[in-house]
Parts: structure tokens; C-alpha cells; sequence
């Protein structure tokens, strides 16, 4: 189905909840959709990325299918957030060729000719001085590269699609500097306001209300935060305070980084968990491949630092030091073009709708 055809059976679909107004209170979707007399492309696309695909809607539904109405948003919404994100980001003509197994080799490939070049092939198996030490194994500043160029690739490239989203729902760029707005959006996105349903949880996987869903995502979400603070802390340890790694268990980075990679591992296998089990009745139509992509590559992510961290007095540190290079490597150069930008876009949709609370007239 094309964009534009999905854009008509949303409108569609959207026009007979906006008559019949009985899920009002499940989300910040159906408000919003009062406020619009046309629901036109940019509309659609940002109350797709609102919809946080809780599902109560979809239970309480009298004109679900088998209904003629075939009255399903959290479907027909999943959709046009699937479509839209391509049409934001699209991947370049080099990883559309060579595809993520490609991508994996390629930049293997350098980061292990990187250490060859500094340190000798050698270093891949024998023991560092001191044990641990990633410098032992590749140089810092080849270490700080294979990090720096496919995170600053991947920042402009969700910055461009971020602004052209934001033009495409919104409108000017300067409404995000509302400081009110911002503020409750940052605080409902880390509350996870919108995977309680209406109240009661989210009915997922299946037509039971359930915190599950919400606490995976919270353990998936804060783990990544934590691992970021594991490195950015290990940062100021190094070139602020002196103290280059190793560092011992009882420490900022380990501490962290343990916490936030067994977090992210449990949250991403039990979101795997729960799709697999998830109504596809409430779904969208199309295989969630993407959905599942992301989870992987952030559970790879995590595990191959778990490794790293628990055998890097080993003869394995750097091997697996390698592996967690190139795991960081691809996952951050290839981020924008994954579900992870739909954290991106469901943040900008609360800003906004945030925005439009604000300037509504009280009843």
C-alpha cells in the first residue's frame, strides 16, 4: 500500500473515532484528533508517532474488525510510522548494497587492520599490561575515531530528519524552543506516560491490561542511558582526573556499565518475547522485521560489553574488545536508519501535542 494510500484509510478510519469519541480518554491521540476538522499528510504522521501502539483502543472498539468499519488505528498507524520513516531517512546507496552483514565486515575489517597496524596482530589474543587495558590493544585516539566519525555521521543525520519532521507535523522551528512544553515532554517521556494505555496499562501482548510492556522499555531505555554514563564518566576519570582503565569493579564505569548492559539485554529479550506473542489482529499488516532488528542490535550491543568487561583479564580481551568495537561501531553509524530514530519522532509528536494543550481554549 503507498503512502497515500495509507494516509486515506487513516483518515478514514480517524474521521469515525473523531465521530464516535468513546476512546477519548486512552490516549493523547484522540484529543488531538478533535482539534482537526482535516486530517491532511503531516497531521497523520504525527499522530501516528503520538500513538504509542498501546491497544486499548483496538479492545474497546465496537467497529473493530469483523465490523465493516474495519476500525483498527493502532494497524493503520503502525503503518504510516513505518512509511514515514523512510521517507525522512533513507539509507545510503552503500549499506542498501552491502546490507548489515556487510556493513559488519567492513568495519571489522578496518578496526582489525587498525590494530595490526598499531599494535601487532598479536594483540588480538595476548594479555595487556595492565590486564584490561583497551590500550593495550588499539591506540586511544583509534579508539576515540572508531566512536567519533559514526557517531558525528549519525547525529547530523537525525538532526536534518528531525527538522524536517518537525516542518512536515508543525511547523517552525522556533515553536521547540518553548521551555513549558519541552519540560512536560521530557517528563512524560521518561515517565513512559503513554505505554499505560488509559490508565490500566497496555493491553499487550494480548487483550490484557499489563505493566510489562512499559517496565521492558523503561529497563531497555535506562539501560541505555546508563551505559552512555558508564562511558562519559569514564571519560572524566581518563582525561579530567588522570585515570585511564582499567578500572575496578567498585567503580563509576563498571558499576554502570554492568547495570546498564544487564538492564538492556532483559528489556530488548523480553520485547522480543512479547512480539512474538503479540495479537496480530491488533498489528500492523507487515512483518516487524525493523522491530526486531533494533532489539537485536541493542542486545548485541550490550552483551558483547558484558563479555568485554567479565573476560578482559582473558586472553580473549582482545578479540572481544575488537568485536564490541565494530558491535559500537555499526550500531551507531547505522542508527538513523533503524527504528531508533522512533524515539526522535515520538518525542517531537509529545512536544508538539504538548504544545497544542497549551494554546487550547479550557472547557
Amino acid at each position: 500500500m503507498s503512502l497515500d494510500d495509507l494516509f486515506a484509510e487513516a483518515e478514514r478510519q480517524l474521521t469515525i473515532c473523531n465521530a464516535c469519541r468513546y476512546c477519548e480518554g486512552y490516549c493523547a491521540v484522540f484529543p488531538a484528533i478533535e482539534q482537526r476538522t482535516v486530517l491532511a499528510g503531516g497531521d497523520l504522521t504525527h499522530l501516528a508517532n503520538l500513538c504509542h501502539d498501546c491497544r486499548a483502543c483496538f479492545y474497546a472498539c465496537m467497529y473493530a474488525p469483523p465490523h465493516e468499519f474495519g476500525v483498527n488505528p493502532p494497524a493503520i498507524l503502525g503503518q504510516i510510522r513505518r512509511a514515514t520513516y523512510g521517507s525522512y531517512i533513507k539509507p545510503p546507496g552503500w549499506l542498501a548494497r552491502r546490507g548489515l552483514a556487510g556493513a559488519v565486515m567492513v568495519v571489522g575489517a578496518a578496526i582489525v587492520a587498525l590494530v595490526a597496524l598499531t599494535e601487532g596482530i598479536g594483540a588480538l589474543w595476548a594479555p595487556t599490561h595492565p590486564p584490561g587495558s583497551p590500550y593495550g590493544v588499539i591506540p586511544y585516539p583509534a579508539l576515540l575515531v572508531t566512536a567519533a566519525l559514526p557517531s558525528a555521521w549519525s547525529i547530523a543525520v537525525m538532526l536534518r530528519a528531525a527538522g524536517r519532521y518537525w516542518h512536515d507535523t508543525h511547523g517552525p522551528l522556533r515553536d521547540l524552543a518553548h521551555p513549558a512544553a519541552l519540560a512536560r515532554a521530557l517528563a512524560y517521556a521518561a515517565r513512559l506516560r503513554y505505554l499505560r494505555g488509559g490508565g490500566q496499562e497496555c493491553s499487550y501482548p494480548q487483550d490484557v491490561p499489563s505493566p510489562i510492556r512499559r517496565r521492558l522499555h523503561a529497563a531497555t531505555f535506562y539501560g541505555f542511558a546508563a551505559c552512555f554514563a558508564a562511558t562519559v564518566s569514564a571519560a572524566v576519570m581518563q582525561d579530567f582526573l588522570g585515570l585511564p582503565p582499567p578500572y575496578p569493579p567498585v567503580s563509576a564505569p563498571v558499576i554502570l556499565g554492568t547495570g546498564g548492559g544487564i538492564a538492556m539485554v532483559v528489556g530488548c529479550a523480553g520485547l522480543i518475547v512479547l512480539k512474538r506473542r503479540s495479537d496480530p489482529a491488533a498489528a500492523a499488516a507487515d512483518p516487524a522485521t525493523a522491530d526486531y532488528g533494533l532489539l537485536v542490535a541493542l542486545a548485541a550491543l550490550a552483551s558483547t560489553g558484558l563479555l568485554t568487561l567479565l573476560l578482559r583479564s582473558t586472553s580473549a580481551f582482545g578479540l572481544l574488545l575488537v568485536i564490541h568495537l565494530t558491535t559500537i561501531a555499526v550500531c551507531i553509524g547505522i542508527a538513523p536508519y533503524t527504528k531508533f530514530v522512533h524515539f526522535i519522532y515520538r518525542f517531537l509528536a509529545i512536544v508538539h501535542d504538548n504544545l497544542e494543550v497549551t494554546s487550547r481554549p479550557s472547557r
